[in-house]
């Protein structure tokens, strides 16, 4: 890959809206073009954006074509996907951020500042707000989806962070198959980046329908916290994120798992990892295959799997306006 060659393949990206009449409809499904050409093959694919917490969701603009920095806006976030040609050198940096990361395809190394973590296809990573680098030393190209929330800076240390006792649930089911793997960074007492956890994530949700929900970190605030040691992925798992809040899951729907319409006031990322998914909306469908990235805007959905394997989606989802 070199500067100026598109992704290859295309990143199909879908945005749901609100016709005049309260419908979920398609408002966008194109390839993503919002393309960023980095000096050494990298290219940078913007999917959406928001600059606001609780987020907007009820303008026809295109968010996915904003020129967004690195550093997402105050009380806002950035959906980009990123591909990482063989070779591709890093360079270390870091965001006040929270970071949702996804390995959609290919290897790649994160170095911290004493160690490196390799993620394969499949693996989640929570990053606090620590410094890194990504390197691609694999003989293939990886994709890798990120999603980045505004966060505090460094405490000042005259603030305590809160705290907040997670919850658990006691219903039971069969784990989601192949485990996933979720990584979380965090800061040392010397203020280096570290692994906080590196294992299958196991707070898990069943539903009557066969779906398995895998929380995988939540934030309940905007700016969110990333100074704490609290484990965020221990939480209750619940459709609508908290209020300023965030949720990250992946869902696992079994072959024949019947949809549910629902709705929430949020605006949700999601991408399908494996298997094929319908949408239903209120008088359309649209049908999700691996790669494809969807921007939910608050619309009356439901998720039908009428394949014979299980699809795999991943879920973002941030607070929203409720409708004006």
């Amino acid at each position: 890959m070199t500067d100026n060659s598109l992704p290859d393949p295309p990143i199909r990206r879908i945005v749901t809206t609100h016709d005049e009449a309260g419908k979920a409809v398609v408002m966008l499904e194109d390839a993503a073009s919002n393309h960023k050409w980095s000096g050494h093959g990298n290219v940078s694919t913007m999917i959406w954006s928001t600059d606001r917490t609780p987020a907007e969701m009820w303008t026809k603009e295109d968010y996915g074509a904003r020129i967004v920095p690195r550093q997402p806006p105050p009380m806002g976030s950035r959906f980009a996907i990123i591909d990482m040609p063989p070779g591709s050198p890093g360079f270390m940096h870091r965001t006040d951020t929270l970071d949702y990361v996804i390995c959609l395809d290919g290897t790649i190394d994160m170095d911290l500042d004493d160690s490196t973590v390799t993620l394969r296809a499949g693996d989640v990573l929570v990053q606090q707000g620590t410094n890194h680098a990504w390197v691609n030393r694999s003989q293939a190209k990886a994709r890798v989806a990120f999603v980045l929330l505004d966060a505090l800076p460094k405490p000042d240390g005259r603030t305590p962070p809160r705290a907040w006792a997670a919850p658990r649930s006691d219903a039971k089911g069969a784990a989601p198959e192949p485990p996933i793997r979720r990584v979380v960074t965090t800061h040392d007492r010397d203020g280096k980046a570290v692994v906080m956890l590196d294992g299958p994530a196991t707070t898990h949700k069943w539903s009557g329908r066969g779906t398995v929900s895998t929380l995988i970190w939540s934030s309940d605030r905007c700016p969110a916290d990333i100074w704490t040691k609290q484990d965020y992925g221990t939480r209750l798992i619940d459709s609508q994120p908290p209020p300023m809040g965030s949720r990250f899951a992946m869902i696992d729907y079994p072959p024949g798992t019947p949809g549910r319409m629902h709705r929430t006031d949020s605006v949700d990322y999601v991408i399908c990892l494996k298997g094929r998914m319908r949408m239903e909306m209120d008088d359309s469908a649209v049908v999700l295959r691996p790669g494809d990235v969807l921007v939910q805007q608050g619309t009356n959905h439901a998720w039908v799997n009428e394949g014979d394997e299980t699809c795999r989606l991943a879920f973002v989802l941030m607070d929203a306006k409720p409708k004006p």
